[in-house]
């Protein structure tokens, strides 16, 4: 009798342990929602890490839920709610997570041609880990195209005015109100997206101090988002 009893409490505390790992709806729904994330199905990894918020055990553990749906928000093109789910991320009391909202965050205002609120965006989560090398390439990366924009916006700006020259006779008072228009353009433009002689020099003086080691192959991956989970 007694043998039969000691075959059977080994087979209760399996049966118990295997229970208690069913009973976490919290990390079954981020797991979950993690697969649908790896096969490209975003909308659906959303629903599921909305799911785990209802279950999740602290405030942390659903900022860091607000982390993976703005991933999905972003592969979604949804930037008003990546950006969102990005701020709300950058609370989180772990400093990883907070860095790596910073970086997508300013992945997300890169591709709107933001760049000014990008570089902000990357030297913040360089302020928290300032040998994130991700985030140094990526302010190299805009302050390259920061310059070659304005180089272009120039050359347009001359070919209009050469235009202009040309076909002068009778469209004085018009080309005025379009040279008005074109300043007023590159008022909010710059206001928008340039920065300071001396924002970029410190941020270059910065860069400079510890530079970035450069890698074969890494020229594509300037828009790839950090992942938590």
């Amino acid at each position: 009798m007694s043998g039969n009893h000691t075959a059977v409490i080994p087979a209760m505390i399996v049966c118990a342990l295997l229970s208690i790992s069913w009973l976490d709806p919290y990390r079954d729904a981020v797991s979950s929602g993690n697969e649908e994330f790896n096969q490209k199905k975003y909308n659906n990894a959303k629903r599921y890490y909305e799911k785990a918020e209802k279950y999740a055990p602290g405030e942390d553990e659903k900022k860091k839920l607000a982390f993976n749906k703005a991933d999905a928000d972003y592969m979604l093109e949804d930037a008003d709610n990546a950006l969102t789910g990005y701020q709300r991320a950058v609370q989180s009391d772990n400093r990883d997570v907070q860095k790596k909202a910073f970086f997508n965050a300013g992945n997300v205002y890169l591709k709107q041609k933001n760049y000014r609120e990008a570089i902000n965006a990357y030297m913040n989560a360089l302020k928290i880990d300032p040998g994130y090398e991700r985030a140094k390439k990526n302010i190299e990366y805009v302050l390259k195209h920061m310059n070659q924009d304005k180089k272009d916006n120039k050359n347009n700006k001359d070919k209009k005015d050469n235009g202009k020259d040309r076909n002068k006779s009778g469209q004085d008072e018009k080309n005025q109100d379009q040279k008005q228009e074109n300043r007023q353009r590159d008022k909010n433009n710059r206001g928008e997206n340039s920065m300071s002689r001396e924002q970029v020099k410190n941020i270059l003086r910065s860069l400079q101090q510890s530079p970035v080691r450069r890698q074969k192959g890494s020229g594509d991956e300037k828009r790839k988002l950090e992942k938590y989970w």
